[in-house]
Parts: structure tokens; C-alpha cells; sequence
């Protein structure tokens, strides 16, 4: 399971009938990030009507993890366009976060909508991406004449080395594509190397 998600942080910035749509994106992987991202955007801009927001976390195309918040814009005219980007974009991972300041002409439910979506997509644009792919946690048990043959496969395979125990047998902490899995399981199969999915 892979897909897109951002590799930098950005700010864009447009006008619509004076007032000023200032959006930033960038890269959250929990709630807590996003959220602490949002509070920086507040204090550095402690005047501004409005700071409103969306984040999604993990896959965009099966994600349960995302919120937003409209933030005193009439309801279902700010965070839910910028989520509807968000989701549009295919972007995972990610925070896009919109200050607005008023500029005297009001806009609209519509006017509004169309400016939350325009200032989101402005941002998801212009952020650079890569691919996100999943990783899974495994334990290995191995002998200690196979450690070396196990560290070169699990490297070729795009792994990483989590932690590795020493005791009768050596036991290794190993992070790995999701998708290697199964190669990992033929390279030793009816070999005397255990693996331990979860």
C-alpha cells in the first residue's frame, strides 16, 4: 500500500475581493502534530479573522483518520473544501492550514467555498511529494551463522534494522515494506530462521 505524501512545507497566497487567503501545507503523521502546526499558524498570525484548517492522515483513499474546522466561517464553507482538496489531491499525511484576513467585502457562502478550495489546491500544488509506502514491524529468530545472510536480504529487500537482542539465538527488530513480506518468508522458507508477523 502506497502513496503520495509531502516532503516539504509551503505557503501560497491569494486575494479574493481584498481579502487575503494565506494557505500552508506540510507533512503531519498523528493528530498532535497537525494540531500543534495549526497553534504555530495562530500565535504567528494573532490578527487575522479566521484560521481555518483540515488534516488527513495515512492513505487519502481509505483514510478514517481526518478532521477540520471552519473556524467562525459559516458552517461548511472553510474545512470541508480544504479537506475535499486534500482528498482530491491524493496527498496523504498532510495539514493544510488557511489564515484568512477580511478585507471589508463579504463573499458569500459560495464565494467563500470556492476560496477555501482554491487557496487549499494552491498549497497541495506547490508542495513537493513522494511515495509513501508501508512498513510493518517484524521480530526475527535466527542462528547466529545466519545473522549476516538475514542483514544482507533484509537490505536488499529495503529494510531497516530495528533493534537486534543477542541470547542463545540472535533475535532482530526489522521494519520492511509491506509488500517484501512474502519475499522475506521464501528466502527461509524451511530454513531454520523464524518469523514473527506483529
Amino acid at each position: 500500500m502506497s502513496y503520495l505524501e509531502p516532503v516539504n512545507s509551503v505557503s501560497e497566497e491569494i486575494e479574493i475581493k481584498k481579502s487575503r487567503f494565506i494557505s500552508f501545507a506540510k507533512k503531519v503523521i498523528s493528530r498532535d502534530q497537525a494540531m500543534e502546526f495549526i497553534q504555530e499558524l495562530r500565535d504567528a498570525f494573532p490578527d487575522a479573522r479566521h484560521v481555518c484548517w483540515a488534516y488527513l492522515l495515512g492513505d487519502p483513499k481509505n483514510s478514517t483518520n481526518c478532521a477540520s474546522n471552519d473556524d467562525g466561517e459559516p458552517s461548511g464553507t472553510a474545512g470541508k473544501p480544504i479537506l475535499s482538496q486534500i482528498n482530491y489531491s491524493s496527498i496523504g499525511n498532510v495539514a493544510v492550514v488557511i489564515v484568512r484576513y477580511f478585507g471589508g467585502i463579504r463573499l458569500g457562502a459560495g464565494g467563500l467555498v470556492r476560496a477555501y478550495r482554491e487557496s487549499a489546491q494552491k498549497a497541495l500544488k506547490a508542495l513537493e511529494v513522494e511515495e509513501h509506502i508501508t512498513h510493518v514491524e517484524l521480530l526475527v529468530n535466527c542462528p547466529f551463522s545466519e545473522e549476516n545472510s538475514l542483514r544482507k536480504i533484509i537490505e536488499s529487500l529495503q529494510g531497516e534494522i530495528l533493534k537486534i537482542d543477542y541470547s542463545y539465538e540472535v533475535r532482530i527488530a526489522v521494519s520492511l515494506p509491506e509488500a517484501f513480506i512474502s519475499r522475506l518468508k521464501q528466502e527461509f522458507h524451511n530454513t531454520s530462521i523464524e518469523i514473527i508477523e506483529g
